[in-house]
């Protein structure tokens, strides 16, 4: 499971949780040496107020929030006003998967292509699920079993994607041009309508606390 990001110089007069233009690349991005990054996955059907340091954020159902970076070693995350434990190692990346008691992390991997992209796949539903072409042709990611994740690196192209669900269900993402040394996060999810499927690049955090 790999997840990504390039760190190229850094800006000391950047608070910890700072980040550069959301219109900017991830190679853009600065960050402390041997910073770890870490991110949220909302996949309850109400907000989930999310606190770190002297950040915050408010994640929607089913939203999954920027990456953050901090230095690496022990912090208290609070989601809802409740407490949870971790130790960040250095450079480490991390998706935590909220599903309303418990964060269920997910280990990604520090992605540093400039000749590639990175798709990658989170399937957060009660069911298998695969990444791949909308014709249905090609399997992108998977098949992967409920609750797991994984990565493949590509090159950049315009696709058009679907999610076909061990059901039988197809799921179709909007077509996109994905971006050498960018990364993108397919996010396979409960929903009151349904499992949701959806495509996005994956950012660092535009503000600050």
């Amino acid at each position: 499971m790999r997840v990504w990001l390039m760190l190229l110089t850094m800006l000391a007069s950047l608070p910890v949780w700072a980040a550069q233009d959301g219109n900017e690349g991830l190679y853009e991005m600065a960050a402390p040496p041997d910073s770890a990054f870490v991110r949220v996955v909302n996949v309850t059907e109400g907000q989930a107020a999310i606190a770190m340091d002297d950040w915050r954020q408010s994640l929607s159902p089913g939203q999954a929030g920027d990456y953050l970076y901090r230095p690496a070693g022990a912090v208290q995350l609070q989601v809802n006003g409740k407490p949870f434990s971790f130790d960040f190692g250095k450079r480490s990346v991390q998706t935590l998967v909220f599903d309303g008691t418990s964060l269920v992390p997910h280990q990604d991997t520090y992605f540093n292509s400039r000749l590639k992209a990175l798709l990658v796949m989170y399937n957060l539903s009660a069911q298998p699920a695969t990444l791949q072409t909308s014709n249905g042709a090609v399997n992108v990611i998977g098949p992967l079993l409920a609750g797991s994740s994984s990565e493949r690196e590509i090159n950049g192209v315009k696709v058009s994607l679907r999610v076909a669900l061990d059901s039988g269900a197809e799921l179709p993402l909007e077509e996109v041009v994905l971006q050498r040394g960018r990364v993108y996060t397919v996010l396979v999810t409960p929903g009151n309508g349904g499992i949701e499927a959806r495509l996005e690049e994956t950012h660092v955090a535009t503000t600050t606390p």
